[in-house]
């Protein structure tokens, strides 16, 4: 049998073997070795996605709903186009419309473009050389971008604190793996000195844009002269949000730098105490890079370019010649899908693009299965939230709203069996459901691995972000995250059988779960997941693994396990469950193995809560976003009867949990702070023996390790 009928009969055996929703299901084939002059049969496929679009929307037209299939022939697609998923290429229950890579087969879609490693040549320029660090000549090469096509270069933006203002600049990735913007010191920190102005602080109302100014006492920064785009990023005020902020100049005699930006909360001095009462007290988690910087190319995986003349200069991990270099170019989702239902998008990669994977909006009953996402700018997929255009307004408490929904409500969605990783500001953004009338969202994550999905935003750039009313997160896998695995508001939603382990590596005042800033968002339930070595490097750090912030209330966390998680730090209240502010919280059934403490408090007493109730935000969450006060929040949630006026006492129930602690490890205490009513809690120190928890405890079983995390489809 020749090689091309062993393929024919390879491709023919995987078509068979798939279960036709309707005997007149339509298939059409797209290979990269295609046109899309061709029909579009298995003998003539087309070349593109786009091509195949256009084609189901003409067999509806004239044949109806019937299902239609596109299968992926195994290769790369490239292209910037962005492929539109509308109405009219919807499918029915019955006859749905699947987009589908080829059985056991790699199907890429690629959002950037290949460079040739022999066309980088070692770096000769005189003028290049004299900018350059000592033990970096002859190590660098150069392409020139332009000769190879590619005059887009994107933005570079002012960007962090979960702030996405639009598309990444260009990026570089060789062998599938980031390299960076040459950067100042390679690892570590550069302390902030005296801060003569603190910039505009948006956070408290001023939104005059106006940069900060601050001292700095290190000479490297001499070599810098001749720079004239410096960027530097890090933490200028607190230890939880980081920012990228531009260097607008530098004054080499006072020995200080301005910025261009405002910082969220100001610029605020790592050495020194501040003039007046504002974060008076210096902080080891302040500190910045500088970055973009020809100068500083001096450690493999660097590179600087320059984006008048679109040379490229780097300092190779490996050989150039045999490498797999590429360059991100698309801006726009690979997929929008919009005003859509009833489509699956099956065993796709979407690799290297300075953007989103996929945007969802106003669609029901999609299902993506079996995809990867990785080396993405911007987020792998988002419901509701374009990420694109934005306008750079506020919201009432002075946080930037740089990411404003469209209209619409996305529900019954699946996104199943994906990996996610090496992406800029977070994985999945999860929004579906009416919050006016507490109705479903139903979406679901299941089966998916996350991690390193924060690579350009470092804080609040989390692998899932759920919004609206009861989507669902189950059997995931968190891992080797710099900040938070899950962020959410809403209502009533799912967290379950899940792992999270190495979560907030680079982080404070946080946790791995976390929510905040708003009482109407209850009902979420956290159970059956595993935590475990959620414990920062520095000792200093305050971290949680579940942290219910500034108020929030009405959860509840149950039946989970946590092996080494929380971290009282500096804040020296902060726990594997921690509670700020909020009440009606209820911790039951759970195990805590070798945590330093397990539950944590601090409690806001009356005047705190009158004027936290009062504020502009909480008028806007509790009474126009939502009404809590309406039949339907109080039929739900009765504890939100008087809650403006009843502000007195408020507890968090701590019920039937046990603390564990090895011989190698007797430090952990049961809690910290007040506001928490007890009832059935206990310690079994000496060994993990549980047929002794359902004698001393009965609500407490073994925990069910093995449906905890990835399930194995063969099992």
């Amino acid at each position: 049998m020749t090689n091309k009928l062993i393929v024919v009969f390879g491709f023919l055996m995987f078509f068979l073997s798939w279960n036709s929703y309707a005997t007149d299901e339509v298939l059409l084939y797209v290979s990269v070795n295609g046109s899309d002059k061709n029909s579009g049969s298995f003998e003539k496929p087309f070349a593109t996605a786009g091509k195949a679009l256009e084609t189901i929307i003409s067999i509806k037209k004239e044949k109806g709903d019937v299902p239609v299939k596109v299968i992926f022939d195994e290769g790369i697609y490239y292209g910037t186009k962005e492929l539109k998923l509308t109405a009219e290429v919807s499918g029915k229950k019955e006859s749905p419309v699947i987009l589908v890579g080829a059985n056991n087969k790699k199907v890429i879609f690629h959002g950037g473009a290949k460079l040739n490693g022999n066309h980088f040549q070692l770096c000769k320029s005189s003028k290049i050389l004299k900018r350059l660090p000592e033990e970096s000549k002859g190590k660098v090469w150069v392409i020139d971008l332009k000769k190879e096509g590619i005059t887009d270069y994107g933005v570079m933006r002012q960007h962090g604190f979960g702030t996405v203002p639009g598309p990444a600049p260009l990026e570089i990735f060789i062998n599938g793996e980031a390299q960076f913007l040459a950067r100042y010191p390679n690892t570590g920190i550069l302390k902030i000195g005296k801060v003569y102005d603190t910039g505009s602080i948006p956070r408290e109302g001023d939104f005059s844009k106006r940069g900060a100014e601050f001292g700095y006492e290190y000479d490297r920064i001499e070599r810098w002269k001749q720079a004239d785009e410096i960027w530097i990023h890090g933490k200028f005020s607190h230890g939880y949000n980081d920012d990228h902020l531009k260097i607008e100049s530098i004054d080499w005699d006072k020995k200080s730098i301005k910025i261009a930006q405002p910082h969220l909360y100001g610029v605020n001095s790592s050495l020194y105490d501040a003039d007046g009462k504002r974060m008076k007290k210096p902080s080891p988690f302040r500190g910045y890079y500088a970055y973009n910087l020809l100068e500083e190319i001096d450690q493999p995986g660097e590179y600087f370019l320059d984006r008048q003349t679109g040379k490229l200069y780097i300092y190779p991990t490996t050989d150039l010649a045999n490498a797999d270099i590429e360059v991100s170019l698309k801006e726009s989702p690979f997929f929008s899908i919009e005003n859509a239902s009833n489509i699956r998008i099956e065993n796709i990669a979407f690799n290297c693009s300075r953007g989103l994977g996929i945007f969802m909006n106003n669609s029901h009953d999609i299902t993506i299965d079996h995809c990867e996402f990785s080396n993405l700018g911007i987020l792998a997929i988002s419901m509701g939230k374009p990420y694109q255009n934005n306008s750079g307004d506020y919201y009432l408490d002075g946080s930037p709203n740089l990411d404003k929904p469209v209209k619409g409500n996305s529900y019954n969605n699946t996104i199943s069996n994906c990996l996610v990783y090496g992406i800029g500001s977070g994985g999945f953004r999860i929004d579906g459901g009416d919050r006016k009338n507490l109705i479903a969202g139903n979406n679901l994550v299941f089966n998916c691995e996350f991690y390193e999905t924060d690579r350009i935003n470092h804080t609040y750039s989390p692998a899932v972000k759920l919004d609206g009313v009861r989507n669902i997160v189950r059997n995931c896998y968190f891992h080797d995250l710099r900040h938070q695995a899950i962020s959410f508001m809403g209502n009533d939603h799912f967290i379950e059988y899940s792992r999270f382990d190495k979560i907030c590596t680079d982080a404070d005042d946080s946790g791995a779960i976390y929510t905040g800033r708003d009482p109407a968002s209850r009902g979420t339930e956290i159970r059956y997941n595993y935590f475990s070595n959620i414990e920062p490097e520095n000792k200093e750090s305050s971290m949680a693994g579940v942290y219910f912030d500034d108020g929030s209330g009405g959860m509840i966390v149950r039946n989970n396990f946590f092996y080494k998680v929380g971290n009282p730090g500096h804040y020296q209240s902060f726990s594997a469950v921690f509670f700020h502010g909020g009440h009606d919280n209820i911790t039951n059934n759970n195990i805590f193995m070798d945590c330093k403490v397990a539950l944590g408090q601090t409690a806001w007493d009356d005047d705190r809560w009158k004027e936290f109730l009062k504020s502009p935000l909480m008028e806007e969450r509790l009474k126009n976003k939502v009404d809590i006060t309406s039949e339907v929040y109080q039929k739900r949630y009765p504890e939100l009867k008087d809650f403006f006026t009843n502000i007195g006492r408020r507890l968090n129930p701590v019920i039937q949990n046990i603390l564990i602690e090895t011989q190698l490890a007797r430090t952990g205490v049961f809690s910290l702070g007040g506001n928490v009513s007890y009832k059935n809690v206990g310690d079994q120190p000496d060994q993990l023996d549980y047929t002794a928890f359902e004698e001393l405890f009965p609500g407490i079983k073994p925990f069910p390790f093995g449906k905890c995390g990835i399930i194995n489809e063969k099992n």
